[in-house]
């Protein structure tokens, strides 16, 4: 179901069927149908949660852009950012018969290998504690090798009329000047310009877990915790 302040604000507007977007740069034809006056996600829809895993307890964050498309972010149990699948992999699912859906999720093949060393780099970053405000980005193929990368909801942290603001990710003893794009909804920001030179210079890669952490809001600056991927 979508939420219900979401279809308060869009709904009368809503194009059937709408295209979903995730960061990995798919892009999910969904139709929805109306019940109790409220709006429910059908055909399409299945397809989309059997190919990201989507369980009991995840969150999705919506941002509508005004035509028929709605980008999402997906955080697990966890609240961390998932392992986005790769498009190839839609392909592959979108050519798949039910019986093969049900023995495997292709998304399932693909991390198989990867999840003991996924699960000891997020089980380290899930126990950080600390009075300021933070969030936790699970570091994809996509955040290393573009220039941004995609961060959780800023409300309550900046002025919603701001576009974007200027931000330090202090790393060490240096610190990096990088832009943060907010959207007019709040929905969920960019780290853009600057993203890619502080993830080459610290040598991120896919598999480590990032922690911002927000220790100056004036002249905003986020100290990041680098947990890295144990090969």
């Amino acid at each position: 179901k979508i939420p219900n302040k979401f279809t308060r604000k869009y709904g009368g507007a809503l194009p059937n069927p709408v295209f979903i977007k995730p960061p990995d740069g798919t892009e999910w034809e969904v139709y929805w149908v109306t019940k109790n006056g409220e709006v429910w996600l059908e055909k399409g829809w299945k397809q989309f949660v059997e190919h990201y895993s989507l369980d009991q307890g995840h969150l999705i964050f919506f941002e509508y852009q005004g035509t028929s498309h709605i980008d999402v972010l997906i955080h697990d149990q966890s609240a961390l950012e998932i392992r986005y699948p790769s498009s190839d992999e839609k392909d592959n699912l979108d050519h798949t018969d039910e019986e093969q859906m049900r023995d495997e999720k292709p998304s399932q093949r693909a991390s198989s290998l990867n999840r003991p060393i996924q699960t000891r780099a997020r089980e380290v970053a899930s126990s950080f504690i600390s009075i300021n405000p933070f969030f936790t980005v699970f570091l994809k193929p996509a955040h290393v090798l573009e220039s941004y990368l995609a961060v959780p909801d800023m409300k309550g942290i900046f002025e919603k009329k701001e576009k974007y603001v200027h931000v330090k990710l202090q790393l060490g003893e240096r610190s990096w000047n990088v832009k943060l794009l907010l959207s007019q909804r709040f929905s969920f920001g960019r780290l853009s310009a600057g993203w890619s030179l502080f993830a080459s210079e610290n040598e991120l890669q896919p598999g480590d877990v990032c922690v911002f952490e927000l220790i100056s809001r004036d002249d905003p600056v986020f100290k990041v915790h680098v947990f890295k991927r144990q090969d």
